[in-house]
């Protein structure tokens, strides 16, 4: 949702509380500023792949996990994740008097796996 969206919704709200009545009334920066954070509403970045989750089929799924699972020692039950580790990638904001130049990411990186057994 943009803050445009917020403002023309809030129009619309307006029109069909109090009709066509000539309103000067404008929905400004100022004013979706300040709905903003009455709400508590800001602004996040999205990222990774939570969104494609379904509950559901995990709840359902789970006691067969556990069912099989029961059948080893927890010696022989192991937890492993990788992640990619950008080591020449600059940060997205910086400190500056002036406008910093952008550059194509480098997209250069290694693999990190990480693995744990159950029993710690």
């Amino acid at each position: 949702m943009t803050g445009e969206m917020i403002q023309t919704k809030a129009k619309e709200f307006l029109k069909k509380m109090y009709g066509d009545a000539n309103f000067e009334f404008n929905f400004s920066i100022g004013w979706l500023e300040r709905f903003k954070a009455r709400l508590e509403i800001n602004s996040y970045r999205r990222f990774g792949e939570s969104g494609l989750i379904v509950m559901e089929n995990i709840e359902d799924a789970l006691p067969q996990i556990r069912a099989k699972l029961e059948n080893f020692d927890w010696r022989d039950i192991y937890n492993m994740d990788e992640k990619g580790l950008f080591y020449h990638l600059q940060a997205y904001y910086a400190l500056a008097t002036k406008q910093l130049e952008g550059r194509k990411k480098d997209k250069e990186r290694h693999i990190v796996m990480v693995c744990c057994n159950d029993d710690g």
